[in-house]
């Protein structure tokens, strides 16, 4: 463990990176359907930094919720296989959760 405010440089950019404080291009792998808040758990793989996508895989498994947008996105990833990939548009949204955006082609 380490002292607040001493954590490593590296500690320091996940977190600001898991903000999602601007819309975030984003891909992660499917891991679980939150039945209860209507959500899905994502292991986060790669992130878009604005000009190329950077591999997340090589740091340790990110797993974080994310919300759909709406009923129908959520209807979607009921559909779909654990360890579909997903590329998504994520920002956070007032209430301070992970919003989906938007569904994006693969890149």
């Amino acid at each position: 463990m380490f002292p607040p405010g001493e954590q490593p440089d590296e500690f320091e950019r996940i977190i600001q990176q898991m903000k999602f404080e601007k819309p975030t291009r984003i891909v992660g792998r499917l891991q679980a359907i939150d039945g209860y808040e209507d959500a899905i758990w994502i292991v986060w793989t790669h992130v878009h930094d604005g000009s190329r996508w950077r591999d997340l895989r090589n740091q340790s498994d990110m797993m974080f919720k994310v919300f759909p947008r709406d009923a129908g996105m959520m209807d979607f990833f009921r559909k779909l296989q654990l360890g579909t990939s997903l590329h998504l548009t994520v920002q956070m949204d007032a209430d301070g959760n992970r919003r989906v955006l938007s569904l994006d082609e693969g890149a």
